[in-house]
């Protein structure tokens, strides 16, 4: 099934964000501590540049661990990115939930590829998934879904992950909210956060 069909059964009246909701949120969230960009960016071994394209909305598939470092450095969990990139666009003004209690503490553990290609190949076998089929729902090469099961792909992208929560959704109809809860959970087993693990049974 091509993907813009997925992505409009995934819901009826809402839009998926994508980076430009992301860039929105991420811009909330870096005024709101009072933060520069350029501080930001120096922080995280990011270009400014890159940063600016990111809060701009034109970095089509950012990597989970750029999201991940950014969230922490911001004191947010990284689900709270990766949420954002499937809502709609956030309004002006509006309140960016998530924080973490300490914004100093990193949550959990390193970042894992092969903890998310865990958590990938548990989903797809509890759907009774092959590649293939996956790979047909998501318009991804089965051997591309192999390597992220497998833990071979570093940093996959949140459009990535995205595709992948659709095409493992056996319900066409899922909302927005249900999406974004989804590909956040998956950020958060990437980020090595704690997941409750009945959470993945869902």
């Amino acid at each position: 099934m091509p993907l813009l069909l997925l992505l409009s059964l995934a819901s009826d009246a809402d839009e998926i964000g994508g980076a430009a909701a992301l860039g929105v949120t991420l811009r909330q969230l870096r005024t709101s501590a009072g933060i520069t960009q350029r501080e930001l960016a120096a922080r995280q071994g990011l270009h400014r540049n890159y940063l600016g394209a990111l809060e701009r909305g034109t970095v089509a598939n950012p990597g989970l661990a750029t999201a991940n470092r950014l969230a922490h450095a911001l004191g947010v969990s990284v689900s709270v990115l990766a949420e954002s990139f499937v809502r709609s666009v956030p309004t002006a003004g509006a309140h960016v939930a998530g924080r973490l209690p300490d914004a100093t503490s990193a949550p959990g553990r390193e970042p894992s590829a092969e903890a998310l290609g865990r958590a990938l190949r548990l989903l797809r076998r509890r759907r009774e998934l092959t590649r293939a089929v996956l790979a047909e729902r998501t318009g991804m090469h089965k051997n591309y879904i192999g390597s992220l099961e497998e833990g071979a792909i570093a940093s996959p992208g949140l459009l990535t992950v995205t595709r992948l929560v659709i095409g493992l959704q056996h319900d066409a109809t899922a909302d927005l909210a249900t999406l974004a809860s989804s590909v956040g959970l998956l950020a958060r087993v990437f980020a090595g956060e704690q997941v409750q693990s009945r959470a993945l049974a869902a």
